[in-house]
């Protein structure tokens, strides 16, 4: 056999090998990385179910359960009355609640024609009519093997959107708990 008939003949097995390899490579590198991408989301996704079911069960994450109501301090009070049901409170007390006008005064202002306001659909004259600030004091005691919260008198804002076709007041966001044991 000829030197060169020879090296042309490996010439040509060497390319078309090389090619298949190439796109094998790719192929199952691609396979690689989507295998590896869909173990990763499902491990995030299962993590974050985790820590939000575990930070419900420890209070962190706590819905308020409230009956909307016409009246403002009715619906607070619906509120820190429904902590009653939740399976780590042993007791709660409403002491005092009053509308803070000057606290809703200025919350108005901040929000009145804010990006905020305008991403909720409200309207300046909307905040103005619609939206109040109640203040609340209440004691409450904890189940403390269910929850790391602490005992006590708790002060806290609500704050309350009007719904103006029902005339129902509901709450939309409120303070983090300022607590103390004593009155």
């Amino acid at each position: 056999m000829n030197a060169k008939l020879f090296s042309d003949a490996m010439g040509e097995l060497d390319c078309k090998y090389i090619e298949e390899a190439l796109s094998y490579n790719k192929l199952h590198m691609s396979k690689r990385k989507s295998k590896r991408a869909a173990i990763f989301i499902a491990a995030a996704m299962a993590i974050f179910v985790l820590c939000g079911f575990a930070a419900y069960e420890l209070g962190l994450f706590d819905p308020w359960f409230q009956k909307p109501s016409a009246d403002p301090l009715q619906t607070v009070q619906s509120a820190i009355e429904g902590q009653g049901d939740k399976e780590y409170t042993v007791f709660v007390r409403v002491e005092e609640m009053k509308v803070d006008e000057s606290e809703t005064g200025r919350v108005v202002d901040r929000y009145s024609g804010s990006e905020f306001a305008k991403a909720r659909g409200w309207t300046d004259e909307y905040l103005a009519e619609h939206f109040v600030v109640v203040w609340a004091k209440y004691y409450v005691e904890y189940d403390h093997t269910k929850t790391f919260m602490d005992d006590g008198y708790t002060e806290q804002y609500f704050y309350l959107i009007q719904d103006p076709e029902t005339g129902k007041w509901e709450i939309i966001d409120n303070t983090s708990p300022n607590t103390s044991a004593s009155p």
